[in-house]
Order: structure tokens, then C-alpha cells, then sequence
């Protein structure tokens, strides 16, 4: 009876493919969907003088955003052999994370959402190169989130399910990612 040595894959070498997988170039703009509803309040009836009383707002103090965790994968069950899958924590608009497949290496990344996409550099674990990608997020309802408006689309990565549970991995991955992306963040 022998032992069967599986070569590990290299992550690095498979991050381009994993992420494309996310992509996509015929999505509208946040900039027009925003113009679209502007030029609809504008052909709408204006409000009679007095009509709308004057509204008092208290002034509070600036809410810091809450930082989240998130798994996404190429399926919907964690921990899947020959699966990609994206662990990130979002604070704001600023992320980080890793991308890995089950058993093997990962590799740390830092971005940033803007606008229906996250734009992230990712770094290889082996050679330490920073690459640059960006994964679209998910399409849906436009919505407000958080506690500004300034986020205007639901968060899940296109073409990636959404995993509600992360693994003690998953949580072990984002520390040490976090300690590798932190002077550049």
C-alpha cells in the first residue's frame, strides 16, 4: 500500500482565472443609474410652498463603521476540494482578506469598494508581486446601506455564493492577513 502524493496547486497561479469568474462588462453604472433617478424627481410635481413643514435634525457625532466578515465561494458549501473561495472583512469601504482553495496555500489582498466593484491588490504568497484586480458585486436592488448613503449596492461578489459561516481557518487566514496588509491598507 503506497502513499499518493497530491502536488499542491499554486494558488497564485490560478488567481486570474478564479477571478474573472466575477467580472463583468456590461453592467450599468452607479453614475447612471444615480442620473436616471435625478432626471425622474426632476419631471416630477413640485411640493406647494408650506405643503412640507420644516423638518429639525439633531447633529450626531460621526458613526465609525463596524467592521464584518464575509466568506464567498465558487460554491455554496464551505470547505469544498478544488473550490475557490474569498474570506474578507469589510470595514467601510476598505477590505481585506484572503483567496484560497481548501488544502492549499492563499493568498492576502487589500482593496476597496467602489462604486459595484472591489478593487483589491493582491498579494502572492510566494513572491510577495502585488497584482490588481477587481470583482464586480453582485447586481440587485439598489439599496442604502449602513449608516451613510454612500453605499449604494447590496454586498455579495458576482458570480460567488455567499457562505454564512466562517471556519476557525477562515478566521486564522484574515488575522494573519491583516498583519500582512496592514502598512499598505
Amino acid at each position: 500500500m503506497g502513499i499518493k502524493v497530491v502536488q499542491p496547486k499554486l494558488f497564485s497561479a490560478l488567481v486570474k482565472p478564479f477571478l474573472s469568474q466575477g467580472r463583468k462588462r456590461d453592467r450599468t453604472s452607479l453614475a447612471s443609474l444615480l442620473m436616471a433617478g435625478a432626471a425622474l424627481t426632476a419631471l416630477g410635481i413640485a411640493a406647494p410652498a408650506g405643503a412640507v413643514e420644516p423638518l429639525d435634525v439633531a447633529q450626531t457625532a460621526p458613526v465609525q463603521p463596524v467592521a464584518e466578515r464575509y466568506l464567498f465561494g465558487q460554491t455554496p458549501q464551505p470547505d469544498q476540494i478544488g473550490q475557490g473561495y474569498v474570506v474578507m472583512e469589510r470595514t467601510g469601504d476598505r477590505v481585506y482578506g484572503a483567496l484560497y482553495y481548501p488544502s492549499s496555500s492563499f493568498d492576502c489582498f487589500h482593496g476597496q469598494v467602489q462604486g459595484t466593484e472591489v478593487a483589491m491588490t493582491i498579494i502572492d504568497s510566494y513572491d510577495q508581486e502585488a497584482h490588481s484586480y477587481s470583482i464586480a458585486l453582485a447586481e440587485g436592488p439598489i439599496v442604502a446601506a449602513g449608516e451613510t448613503a454612500r453605499e449604494l449596492v447590496p454586498f455579495n461578489l458576482d458570480g460567488f455564493s455567499a457562505i454564512d459561516t466562517l471556519s476557525d481557518n477562515d478566521h486564522r487566514m484574515l488575522d494573519l492577513c491583516r498583519g500582512v496588509v496592514a502598512p499598505v491598507r
